[in-house]
């Protein structure tokens, strides 16, 4: 949760942010990733499994412009991502986060950041809005299956 509510409060994922450099992200970042690079639009994504990193630019030139952390993808983490992630940055990540749970660390912060909430189809999206960071967390309240976000847990965290 600390680790979460850090993005949050400061729109930095390790301390990377919008305008990083993938120098930094490299330096920042040893886990394993895929680049994604799109040479038309200019664009590069750099996926570690459950959190990604987006930039712009051009190779030698690329510069941060969004990341997200995308817990969703833990709940079926049949490949050691969590552990892998654990292992490189120290950050060990639990099946899944509920909003409740990050709402009270958020308040626990000695400045809380402010949070404009948005409908988001079968999401409602928290804004930070001082540190443009989405919080989209599940408002389905059906029964998904058991490796699924389910209501009121927290799907995302997104820079930008």
């Amino acid at each position: 949760m600390e680790f979460m509510s850090g993005v949050v409060a400061t729109g930095r994922i390790h301390g990377l942010g919008i305008g990083a450099r993938l120098d930094d992200a490299d330096q920042a970042l040893s886990v394993d990733c895929i680049d994604v690079i799109d040479e038309e639009y200019g664009t590069l994504r750099r996926d570690y499994g459950f959190v990604e990193l987006y930039f712009s630019g051009a190779p030698g030139e690329w510069t941060m412009t969004g990341g997200a952390v995308e817990l969703h993808r833990l709940m079926g983490d049949a490949h050691g991502m969590a552990e892998e992630w654990a292992r490189h940055t120290g950050v060990v990540f639990p099946g899944s986060c509920t909003w409740e749970a990050l709402r009270e660390e958020l308040g626990s912060l000695p400045e809380p950041p402010g949070l404009e909430l948005l409908r988001q189809g079968g999401h409602l999206e928290y804004r930070a809005t001082g540190t443009k960071v989405s919080v989209l967390v599940v408002d389905d309240q059906e029964e998904g299956c058991a490796c699924c976000p389910r209501y009121g847990d927290v799907w995302s965290v997104s820079l930008g």
